[in-house]
């Protein structure tokens, strides 16, 4: 392929295992599942309209263990349509010592299964868990027998330490973040370090070990896509997000701009959308970035970004676009000024949001809007207004999710204050049902959620406006085929849903978790 990437400068925990290779001779398969939860928010049926996104989580484990020497199988089972008795077959035949799995609360119901089947016909692999999930139920997670270790926080701080532990039989208790059980049964969960701020010790995801050829996302336009991540984390406040007020880590500029061009000339991948909460959290390093881009080249490559419509303004979107960035997902929930400000979502007004998609579509960017129906305080009237917020701005594509609470966030928290009754915690412990969920400060129930997102999504899409722009972005027969099953999958979700023969569209979306 040709250019290759050159070296960046790494933290002394990355240089430790390039030297070190600690980890030299361990076989470890990484598995993301094929979820087929169809009572949960994040499930198969709904989101493959969507996309097939590569699982960064895993990709980041991926390349960490591989620095320390290990021998590294990530199998992206929802990408290749792969159920669990093939990968079962799969993973069986790399003979691993460990089977990891990266945890999202959402899907714990799907994922349970998969570790109880892996550790039922691989009984000598052990289970490794990580992911979002661990920093809220650990001990309830390690409660399940198919499960042996797990970690909190970051893989590229502890990971490596906690498998040569293990596997040497070591000292776990020495190991910052490990989840374990000890001789009597009881789960330990030691503290986890301070999360770094930068990204020395950050390899990129190890996508040679993805079918990245099928990776594809609904809105994307070029054939080649993939997906990435400049800083985690959100200082911002959302009252129904998991990541409030989370640390933010975040790349530098030279560091997004390597894998850029690493993804474009050895790859050959011509689209990349970056998953940050807000990519223009600090507009300096936005500014860098595409300084970057522009000295290498690379601004023939597509990419999109997330932001708030008020971290953003016209100098940066002219910057953004002369470098090859062409759609912007707005985060902007409600056309209701007291839903937004009953959740914390503290953008400017409604009428500031519609100045900046205005701005936005002016200078020639797709826009996605992201909503959310059933936050507190929403009602048949303010979902009209955000109906007529999505009808009236030239937004291009919206996705809709109804609201479903998570554990940790805030509004979770005041509905477990309220009922005292914590269910998810329940659910992960006993595999109690989560539905119906308790609503704080509105009358609307789980299905008439689901209605109104399903019927917001006919509004919006079934009109005009929308088959225009559909149209007029078509490059590959294979979009076609997608928008047309997009489509088809949202007429039938809303008549199931009319009548009452499913959930409906309104868990069209995975809540945004991790």
């Amino acid at each position: 392929m040709g250019k290759v990437v050159p070296t960046r400068p790494m933290g002394p925990q990355r240089a430790r295992r390039l030297q070190e290779r600690r980890l030299a001779g361990l076989r470890v398969a990484l598995v993301f599942p094929t979820f087929l939860d169809v009572e949960l928010a994040s499930h198969q049926d709904n989101a493959r309209f969507l996309g097939a996104i590569p699982p960064l989580t895993l990709g980041y484990v991926g390349a960490v263990l591989r620095e320390a020497g290990a021998d590294v199988l990530l199998l992206d089972c929802s990408t290749l349509g792969m159920r669990v008795d093939k990968a079962v077959e799969v993973v069986r035949a790399f003979a691993p010592d460990y089977v990891g799995f990266s945890l999202a609360t959402v899907d714990w119901s799907s994922s349970l299964v998969w570790m109880q089947t892996f550790k039922r016909e691989l009984p000598s692999a052990s289970i490794l868990v990580g992911g979002i999930h661990m920093e809220i139920y650990p001990k309830e997670t390690l409660s399940h027998d198919c499960i042996d270790i797990g970690l909190v926080g970051h893989a590229d701080v502890s990971l490596v330490e906690l498998l040569e532990a293990h596997s040497s039989g070591g000292d776990l208790g020495e190991v910052a973040g490990a989840v374990f059980r000890s001789q009597d049964g009881d789960v330990t969960v030691v503290p986890e370090k301070p999360r770094p701020k930068d990204d020395d010790d950050m390899p990129f995801p190890a996508r040679e070990l993805w079918p990245t050829e099928r990776h594809f996302s609904i809105v994307s336009t070029e054939n080649h896509f993939t997906a990435a991540m400049s800083n985690f984390g959100c200082p911002f406040r959302c009252e129904f997000c998991i990541l409030r007020g989370d640390a933010v880590r975040q790349r530098s500029a030279e560091s997004v701009v390597d894998e850029m061009e690493y993804c474009y000339h050895e790859l050959g991948i011509r689209e990349m959308d970056f998953f940050d909460p807000v990519f223009t959290i600090r507009r300096d390093r936005v500014y860098r970035i595409c300084d970057e881009i522009d000295r290498r080249g690379l601004n023939q490559m597509v990419w999109s970004i997330r932001a708030r419509t008020d971290a953003i303004d016209p100098a940066l979107l002219d910057r953004m676009w002369k470098s090859g960035c062409r759609r912007i997902c707005y985060g902007i929930e409600s056309g209701s000024n007291a839903v937004l400000r009953r959740v914390d979502k503290r953008m400017n007004s409604v009428d500031h949001i519609g100045e900046v998609i205005r701005a936005t579509k002016a200078r020639g960017y797709e826009v996605l809007a992201f909503v959310m129906i059933g936050n507190p305080l929403e009602d048949r009237r303010t979902v009209a207004m955000t109906r007529r917020l999505l009808i009236r701005e030239p937004i291009d594509m919206v996705q809709i999710a109804g609201l479903f609470p998570l554990p940790k966030t805030p509004i979770y928290n005041e509905i477990l204050a309220k009922t005292r009754v914590d269910i998810w915690r329940d659910h992960v412990l006993h595999g109690t049902p989560v539905h119906p969920v308790i609503r704080l400060d509105t009358d609307l129930d789980d299905a008439e959620i689901d209605h109104l997102v399903t019927e917001t999504y006919m509004h919006f899409y079934f009109r005009p406006r929308f088959a225009k722009f559909a149209l007029s972005r078509l490059k590959q027969p294979a979009q076609v085929k997608r928008g047309v099953a997009a489509a088809v999958g949202i007429s039938r979700s809303f008549l199931d849903g009319a009548l009452g023969k499913g959930r409906g569209a309104g868990q069209y979306v995975s809540a945004r978790e991790g």
